[in-house]
């Protein structure tokens, strides 16, 4: 690469071109006249000629000096829009979630997050996705949900997704075995129906038995209805704990099946030594071990 002037020498140039003088420009940079003096001396020495003379009131610029003029207030602005824009980027943090996870597991934690991470925006966004695509999305990191594998991204593990029954009190109280289920409505948050289904398998069961069956969108639509005792939700507890301990749900049973599925902090290699990741990496991994733990 080219030898270049020091950067501090050209901005103390710049600063006395601006201001007219050495006791301006060192007004400006916070020094002293005698430290403006030096660097300007020093960038003189760098070129071998002379940048400003001196006039009755205060300075000009040479010819030279004119010439130098213009190409350094274009770089040092294009420097300080860049450096803007690269710490705009390294202060915020855009992570995206399922749903469920944005809404149930993540926003009650997020001021300790914040508390860990002072300083640093965190932004939110929620979409579901069957895998991580970074080409489509403007977020830093996303929390995937699903069996891993994805090409092109960082894998972080973070936990299984671990399934279980969940109704009211009153609904769990004419519950004393799995098969006492198919005199309930199975409440689905996918066509699918792939987590009713799992978590029967693991059970011992074939199949809802002719279990009456209601479809929705979410799986806090389930969970509502489950409050309500319009049937039995079937979800990872781990993302309701509230619900569970205010006892507004219930596990009629305690049978947990892992769904096969779990849920991964991912984002591009190229990012792996952005420091707000790797922080927020630390703080999911051990928010998550303190709860399993507790």
């Amino acid at each position: 690469m080219p030898a270049l002037p020091p950067l501090y020498a050209l901005q103390a140039f710049l600063a006395a071109a601006q201001a007219g003088s050495f006791t301006g420009a060192a007004s400006r940079m916070n020094l002293t006249q005698g430290a403006v003096s030096r660097q300007v001396q020093l960038l003189e020495e760098y070129y071998g000629c002379p940048l400003f003379v001196r006039l009755p009131r205060g300075l000009g610029l040479t010819p030279e000096g004119q010439e130098l003029l213009g190409p350094v207030q274009e770089a040092l602005a294009s420097l300080a829009e860049a450096s803007a824009r690269v710490r705009r980027l390294t202060e915020s943090l855009t992570v995206q979630f399922p749903p469920t996870m944005a809404v149930r597991w993540f926003l009650p934690r997020l001021p300790a997050l914040q508390a860990y991470m002072p300083g640093l925006e965190i932004r939110v966004a929620i979409h579901w996705t069957a895998a991580p695509d970074f080409s489509k999305s403007d977020a830093d990191v996303i929390v995937a949900h699903g069996k891993g594998g994805w090409p092109h991204v960082v894998e972080v593990p973070l936990m299984r997704e671990k399934l279980v029954p969940l109704c009211s009190p009153q609904v769990a109280a004419g519950l004393r075995e799995p098969r006492d289920l198919a005199r309930c409505t199975l409440l689905h948050a996918s066509a699918q129906r792939h987590e009713w289904l799992t978590w029967l398998r693991g059970a011992g069961l074939d199949g809802t038995g002719g279990a009456p069956e209601q479809m929705f969108e979410t799986v806090d639509m389930c969970l509502q209805s489950a409050e309500r005792g319009l049937g039995v939700a079937v979800a990872d507890a781990s993302m309701f704990p509230e619900l569970l301990a205010d006892g507004r749900l219930v596990k009629p049973f305690e049978i947990e099946v892992d769904s096969g599925h779990a849920y991964f902090l991912t984002y591009p290699p190229q990012r792996s030594e952005h420091r707000g990741i790797r922080r927020l990496e630390q703080w999911l991994l051990s928010a998550l071990a303190a709860e399993s733990r507790g």
